[in-house]
């Protein structure tokens, strides 16, 4: 008997030769395939995973009875317009949504008439379910969380807890064997999942709000993954968990991925989400993966520093002394960490949002701060009418907001994000000035070209950093031709024309390689690349605070000198001050003094990049969370 052909659609955008295992789907097919009612009537075809031309992903599709759809921001437009195509080719197969992006009701299925079921949460059950139904071995009606098309009519079955974890792996059941052999072209990125479900309940979250338990997969499961990226030599792995380092035994995992990364060379990153509330033993996870080269940056995320707005968005944060407590361990010990916020939740202000950055900074966060827009997501609280009506919640809809994705895209389906823009507490033009901030904070503190400057304002002349970067803001502002007001003008611009026009939050530049570059580091990149003029430009500024001008000059010159540059290694150059010792007391959160000591430094003389494309994508791209876009460097003081 000729079987029924399943189509699996997982399309991601590729990232200059690397792409996504997609996981989700593999799932899916790893489960579906353990039953042999589905195995001696279905066929699985090879997964689709590639953003192409729909007429290209048409020809790979041949007679196709059931394609099944993963849906997420970056690919629910192009997964419409493969079904529609494929339903009107083939009007008798069955078309199948799920994912992060498909609502609870059947509100798509009304919207969308070629969609015959969508999955609501966790897919691996209801999709072999859904699979079994199809050939007469169950009912659609007896399917837990789905919603489905009976006739004219669409309806909604039960809704069910997600209670099971040991689901089979699309790694060791061959799922993605095919894949690699057949793209040997990229470089494949993995995911590791280690447990499912999350604790938390934030409104803005598409995760939380499917109320899971916290159920764990097998060690033994976990170890022979572990293996198989061994074996295919995966270098990029991505832990899936939500708060990795919450359960005793992740420890353990990190160890047995160190391991392998020792023993047998891969995976050779491992960048995962750490526990919300970090602890002791994400400490020492996060130390083990910085000790063997693998670490991606450990994070300590707030989301926001607001009260009002934390308990708008059922956030609890770990308290600030904590948190100082913690920068001070890491940094102490060189293991690069990283705090997100996100811009834009309800009850956040402007003053709120550069109080709270100015209060991160005073707690030791000087490495690498991201601050997110709030997306709103479908399948959030946030995204809820009631939710968004009693915090007067407004979104603008732009083309995705996802940076570093190639600039020119060739499948000629464009995505879109939604932003919150507006909210009981924030105007539009709120929403211009917090991001304006934002992105020159994150360029010139944390992307470092002001970082010392900053420090050493803060440590010895009280300034805070809140009026430091506020200053800067002015001052760039009165300042627009100079190199860096360029650069603030365009991000200025570019966010009015988001208002006003709907357009792209990134911005690409044939400069620095063919990617959407977020602003922030578009800004730094912009002004690194003229790098002399700017620290020339901005000595009146850097005057305005500290009047001995041959003091500001030398603390300038050390502060370009320590910021990465193409082609530059191995120089050297000697100061007046041990810079290096005073600095690196602040960061370490002891008493600093400022010695008037002769210091030479001796640039680091490993290998750089040598274009400005590869300074980009790994100083500042890739080099971002491990604050890599700073020399190393080692120091002689003349006593």
């Amino acid at each position: 008997m000729k079987k029924k052909k399943i189509y699996l659609v997982q399309a991601n955008y590729t990232y200059s030769g690397s792409a996504h295992l997609p996981y989700a789907v593999g799932m899916l097919q790893a489960f579906s395939m353990k039953d042999e009612r589905i195995n001696s009537v279905y066929s699985f075809e090879q997964i689709i995973f590639e953003r192409r031309k729909p007429e290209e992903i048409m020809a790979g599709i041949s007679d196709p009875s059931v394609i099944g759809f993963s849906c997420y921001v970056w690919n629910y437009e192009f997964n419409k317009a493969i079904a529609k195509m494929v339903k009107e080719k083939y009007p008798e197969c069955k078309i199948i949504f799920g994912g992060h992006h498909v609502r609870d009701g059947h509100s798509q299925l009304e919207k969308y008439d070629f969609i015959d079921v969508l999955i609501h949460g966790e897919g691996e059950e209801a999709f072999r379910d859904v699979l079994l139904s199809f050939i007469g071995k169950k009912e659609l009606s007896d399917v837990k969380n789905i919603s489905y098309r009976d006739g004219e009519e669409c309806k909604d079955t039960e809704k069910a807890p997600f209670l099971l974890c040991d689901y089979p792996s699309p790694y060791l059941e061959g799922v993605f064997d095919s894949l690699i052999k057949d793209y040997p072209h990229y470089e494949f990125i993995a995911l590791l999942e280690t447990n499912r479900g999350c604790p938390y309940s934030c409104a803005y979250c598409d995760w939380g709000c499917l109320a899971s338990k916290l159920r764990l997969f097998p060690m033994e499961r976990i170890q022979a993954e572990i293996d198989w990226l061994c074996d295919n030599k995966i270098v990029g792995c991505g832990g899936t968990d939500s708060n990795f380092g919450i359960i005793e035994r992740d420890e353990e995992i990190a160890d047995m991925l160190v391991e392998a990364r020792k023993k047998r060379g891969y995976p050779k990153k491992f960048q995962t989400s750490y526990a919300k509330n970090s602890n002791d033993r994400v400490f020492r996870i996060g130390k083990k993966f910085e000790d063997s080269s693998m670490s991606k940056g450990v994070t300590i995320s707030y989301q926001t520093m607001s009260p009002v707005a934390a308990e708008n968005v059922l956030r609890k944060n770990i308290p600030v002394e904590t948190f100082s407590q913690l920068m001070n361990k890491y940094n102490e010990c060189g293991i690069p960490t990283y705090t997100e916020l996100i811009l834009g939740l309800p009850g956040e202000t402007v003053d709120s949002l550069k109080n709270g950055i100015d209060e991160l900074l005073r707690a030791g966060q000087h490495y690498s701060l991201y601050i997110h827009n709030c997306e709103l997501l479908p399948c959030s609280t946030m995204a809820d009418a009631d939710y968004m009506k009693k915090f007067d919640i407004s979104a603008t809809k732009l083309p995705l907001n996802e940076p570093h994705r190639e600039a020119e895209e060739n499948d000629g389906i464009a995505e879109y994000s939604h932003l919150v823009t507006k909210t009981y507490s924030m105007s539009n033009a709120d929403w211009i000035e917090m991001n304006e901030f934002s992105y020159l904070v994150q360029s010139f503190h944390h992307l470092g070209l002001l970082r010392f400057v900053a420090l050493y304002l803060y440590d010895s002349l009280s300034v805070s950093y809140k009026d430091f970067y506020s200053a800067l803001m002015d001052f760039l502002r009165k300042n627009n031709e100079t190199v860096a007001g360029k650069a603030m003008k365009l991000v200025e611009d570019k966010l009015h024309d988001v208002i006003e026009n709907n357009s792209s939050i990134t911005r690409s530049d044939e400069r620095f390689g063919s990617v959407e570059w977020p602003l922030e580091e578009l800004v730094f990149l912009m002004t690194v690349y003229e790098r002399d003029l700017f620290y020339e430009e901005i000595k009146p500024f850097v005057y305005s605070f500290i009047e001995d001008k041959s003091f500001a000059d030398e603390l300038l010159r050390y502060q370009r000198f320590l910021i990465k540059y193409p082609e530059i290694a191995g120089e050297e150059a000697s100061f007046s001050y041990d810079f290096p010792s005073y600095f690196d007391a602040i960061l370490g959160g002891i008493p600093a003094k400022l010695e008037s000591k002769e210091t030479k430094i001796i640039l680091d003389k490993k290998g750089f990049p040598l274009s400005w494309e590869d300074y980009s994508r790994f100083v500042v791209w890739y080099g971002r969370k491990s604050g890599s876009n700073f020399y190393k460097f080692r120091k002689e003081v003349k006593q």
